[in-house]
């Protein structure tokens, strides 16, 4: 198989900074997940949401469940084909918050038209994805507007209530340790959240047996936009 991103950037994949594209080369068939360690500098929700709606996807691993301020977080990267044959990236995170872990789980998918990333466990919410790279050699994703997969009224899709999330990861040369940054913006409210901080990583042997439970959302969804 091919890992995710080097299907749908092609070449482009080449120009990625080294240690981006080590981070990104493993794939179903590699024998091998990657765990990384560090600390979200800065994690940030809007007050401008309603505190239920924060509640019921922080609940389902499905968003960060509180501001705050240099949080530990543990990252697992874990790759596998999915039931109809699409290759997977599931990635695992934990905020370590003094009150207790809070998970924050998606799954990258290499779909029928391009990148798509599930989060929670439902999974609950869609975000159709456009990778790109940037001149520094930083992975780039952008994301088309949010959908919402569970039940009730499908509002918030699109318009002044869409919701679209950026998320930026290179290498820093000085300190030699990866960053990161994720943002999700809403044209009216502005910035709805982000986290962003910085992490190392390595590679650990990892056969499917030993892929964690989390890393397969409850429900197969064919659903790619």
């Amino acid at each position: 198989m091919t890992p995710v991103y080097r299907q749908i950037l092609g070449s482009d994949f080449d120009l990625l900074h080294p240690n981006v594209a080590w981070r990104y080369s493993i794939d179903s068939t590699s024998g091998v997940a990657q765990v990384a360690t560090g600390i979200y500098e800065s994690v940030y929700i809007s007050s401008a949401l309603p505190p239920p709606f924060w509640w019921h996807y922080a609940k389902r691993n499905a968003l960060p469940a509180k501001s705050s301020r240099m949080v530990p977080f543990t990252q697992g990267h874990y790759c596998y084909a999915d039931e109809i044959g699409r290759e997977c990236l599931a990635v695992l995170r934990a905020f370590n918050y003094t009150t207790g872990t809070r998970n924050l789980n998606s799954l990258l998918v290499s779909g029928r038209g391009g990148l798509v990333d599930y989060f929670g466990d439902g999974p609950e919410l869609l975000y159709p994805i456009e990778p790109s790279v940037t001149r520094a050699g930083e992975l780039l994703l952008e994301s088309g507007p949010m959908r919402w997969l569970g039940r009730g009224p499908k509002v918030g899709m699109k318009g002044l209530f869409s919701a679209q999330l950026k998320y930026i990861e290179g290498w820093d040369e000085k300190r030699q340790r990866f960053r990161c940054d994720a943002t999700v913006r809403n044209p009216v409210i502005g910035e709805i959240l982000h986290f962003r901080g910085w992490f190392t990583a390595v590679d650990q042997a990892c056969t499917l047996r030993d892929i964690p439970d989390e890393a397969w959302p409850l429900n197969l969804v064919d659903r790619e936009a």
